[in-house]
C-alpha cells in the first residue's frame, strides 16, 4: 500500500500529491504511540484485576492445603506417641519384669520446661496455634524416643547378661536336703524361741547337725562374714541383679569377705551360735534390699511334687529356732 499523501485541489479540481515534513512524520508517530499507550492501559487494568482475583483464589486454595497439610502430619504425630506409649509400656511390664529390673525412670522420659518464648513467636505464623501444637508434639517425641532407645540399651545388656543372671539367682537349698525333712520352721509370723512371741520370721530354718556344709545357693561375691546381733556368725553373699542371701548361726566360714563363689561351693559350716535353741541354718534371701520367700527359689533341684512338700513343710505354724 502506498504511503503517498494526497490532497484535493478545488482550485484545479484534481488530487496532488502532498509532500510531508519530519514534524508531520513525528505527529503521526506519536498518534501511534498515544493509541499503543492507551491500549495497553486498558489491557493492563482489566488483566489486574483478572489476575488479583485469580491470585486470591490460588493463595486460598494454597492456604487450606497448607492447614490440611498440617492437621495430617499432627494426627501422624497422635498416632506416633500412641505407639511409643504402647512399647513404653512392654518395656516396663515385660521385657524389664523378665530380668528382675524396675520400670524405666518417668522422670527420665518427661519433658523439661517448655521455651514458651519460643511458642509464642511462633503463634504469628499462618496457622499458629497449629504449628505450636505440631512443635510440643515433636519436642515430646524427641524426649521420649531418646529415653527409649536409652532403656532398650540396657535390655539389651541384661539380655546379654542372661546366663550371668541365671547363674547367679539363688535357686539352691542351701545344705543338702534330700528327704525334705530337715526345714523346721518356714516364712513368715512364728513363735520366737526365745521371747516366746509372734515375729516375723524372714527366711526358712533348716535342722542339722554342727558341721554340716552350707552351700551358696547361686554364683556370688561373699560381701560379709562376720558376726551379727541375733544371727551369731553369718555370711552375706551379693549375686548382684538385686539378690543377696543371708545363712546365720554358722559354726565356721569356708569364705572371706570379697571372695567369689559358685553355686554350690561349701561357704560355712552349720552351727548353734547367735540366737539359737538349737544347731541349724538360718537361711534368706533378699531381692532389692527386702525379705522374699526363700522357697520360691528353691526350683533348680527339686521336682514340682517335692516343690509343693516344700510349700506344704514351711506353711506350718511351727515354732522358729
Amino acid at each position: 500500500m502506498s504511503k503517498t499523501k494526497y490532497k484535493y485541489n478545488p482550485q484545479t479540481l484534481s488530487y496532488e500529491e502532498v509532500e510531508l515534513t519530519w514534524k508531520d512524520h513525528l505527529k503521526k508517530l506519536s498518534y501511534h504511540l498515544i493509541s499503543a499507550i492507551v491500549v495497553s492501559v486498558l489491557l493492563l487494568f482489566f488483566s489486574y484485576n483478572i489476575i488479583k482475583e485469580r491470585g486470591k483464589k490460588e493463595a486460598l486454595l494454597n492456604n487450606e492445603q497448607t492447614e490440611l497439610k498440617l492437621k495430617e502430619f499432627d494426627s501422624e504425630l497422635n498416632n506416633m506417641l500412641i505407639v511409643l506409649n504402647e512399647m513404653q509400656f512392654r518395656d516396663d511390664n515385660i521385657y524389664r519384669t523378665i530380668f528382675g529390673a524396675d520400670p524405666f525412670p518417668d522422670y527420665k522420659r518427661e519433658m523439661g520446661a517448655l521455651d514458651n518464648k519460643k511458642y509464642s513467636a511462633m503463634m504469628d505464623l499462618a496457622h499458629g496455634e497449629l504449628v505450636v501444637n505440631i512443635s510440643k508434639k515433636l519436642a515430646i517425641l524427641e524426649k521420649k524416643i531418646t529415653a527409649q532407645s536409652i532403656s532398650y540399651d540396657s535390655v539389651v545388656k541384661m539380655a546379654k547378661s542372661k546366663e550371668d543372671l541365671l547363674q547367679s539367682v539363688p535357686s539352691i537349698q542351701p545344705v543338702s536336703n534330700d528327704d525334705l525333712t530337715r526345714i523346721a520352721s518356714g516364712y513368715g509370723y512364728r513363735m520366737h524361741p526365745i521371747y516366746k512371741i509372734m515375729k516375723m520370721h524372714t527366711g526358712i530354718d533348716f535342722t542339722a547337725d554342727i558341721g554340716t556344709p552350707i552351700f551358696a545357693t547361686g554364683d556370688a561375691v561373699v560381701e560379709q562374714a562376720e558376726v551379727m546381733s541375733g544371727y551369731g556368725q553369718m555370711v552375706v553373699l551379693n549375686h548382684g541383679f538385686g539378690y543377696k542371701t543371708r545363712y546365720a548361726h554358722v559354726s565356721e566360714y569356708k569364705c572371706k569377705p570379697g571372695q567369689k563363689v559358685k553355686r554350690g561351693d561349701i561357704i560355712a559350716l552349720v552351727g548353734n551360735t547367735g540366737a539359737s535353741v538349737g544347731p541349724h541354718l538360718h537361711y534368706e534371701v533378699f531381692f532389692k534390699g527386702n525379705h522374699v520367700n526363700p522357697v520360691n527359689f528353691f526350683f533348680n533341684d527339686l521336682t514340682p511334687e517335692e516343690f509343693e512338700q516344700v510349700i506344704q513343710i514351711s506353711s506350718r505354724p511351727t515354732q522358729s529356732m
